[in-house]
Order: C-alpha cells, then sequence, then structure tokens
C-alpha cells in the first residue's frame, strides 16, 4: 500500500500547477492584468491551451510510477479537470463565464501534451526532468 507522504511527493508538480491553475481561472475579471502588449488574438485561449498542456503533462511521470495505464489516466483526469473548472467558473466568478472554446482550447492543450509525451518523452532522457 502507497502511503500518502510518497503520494505528496510524486503528486507533487502537478498539486502545485492545479492550484496556481485554480487561482488563474477563478480570478475575477477585473482581477486580471491589462498589459497593452498582450494584445494578441484569442490570447486567452492560448494560455487555456498552455494551463492544459502543463498539467497533463506533469501527470503522466506520477501515474507510470504507480504503475497506472498513464496515457489514459494523465488526459482523463485532465479533462475532467477541463470541464469542471469550465462549468464551476461560471457558478463561483461573476465576472467570469463557461466558453465552449476555452474547453476546446483546454482538450487542444491536453492532446498536444499526450502526443507530445507519447512521441518525445515517454521513456527518453527528458522523461526525468518532468
Amino acid at each position: 500500500m502507497m502511503n500518502l507522504k510518497y503520494l505528496i511527493i510524486i503528486f507533487l508538480k502537478p498539486i502545485i500547477w492545479l492550484f496556481l491553475m485554480c487561482y488563474g481561472l477563478y480570478l475575477p475579471a477585473e482581477g486580471l492584468p491589462k498589459i497593452s502588449f498582450i494584445n494578441i488574438p484569442w490570447f486567452d485561449k492560448i494560455v487555456h491551451f498552455g494551463l492544459f498542456f502543463i498539467f497533463c503533462l506533469l501527470l503522466f511521470k506520477p501515474f507510470k510510477k504507480l504503475k497506472f495505464k498513464n496515457l489514459f489516466i494523465a488526459p482523463g483526469i485532465s479533462l475532467l479537470m477541463a470541464g469542471f473548472f469550465e462549468i464551476t467558473q461560471q457558478a463561483f466568478s461573476a465576472s467570469r463565464s463557461s466558453n465552449i472554446y476555452d474547453f476546446a482550447a483546454n482538450v487542444a492543450g491536453i492532446c498536444a501534451s499526450l502526443i507530445l509525451y507519447y512521441f518525445f518523452i515517454s521513456d527518453k532522457k527528458p522523461e526525468k526532468y518532468i
């Protein structure tokens, strides 16, 4: 049986990233920085893509250490969290709303993470840096 300390250690990076995601995704829209040089079209979709790309990528290694099917579990959990965040964002924040395009960006980030991990990271030298 796994002890709690070991689980916390192997899941520390994804847990920290999850807290950062919660902070950013539930922050009221008025609290977001208004920087003039970030007038990139669809910038919020790029952010959603990046948040879930990194989250999914950070989940692969811990589940692999636990000898779970990490190529299914990590994207599955990431997809559940993407849906959960989009639904609850509207419920918990008056200035934020659910958006199918945000969810699509989340899913694209998860898919890109899966492809990158499978073809370029899994069982290769870069895996130790995740």
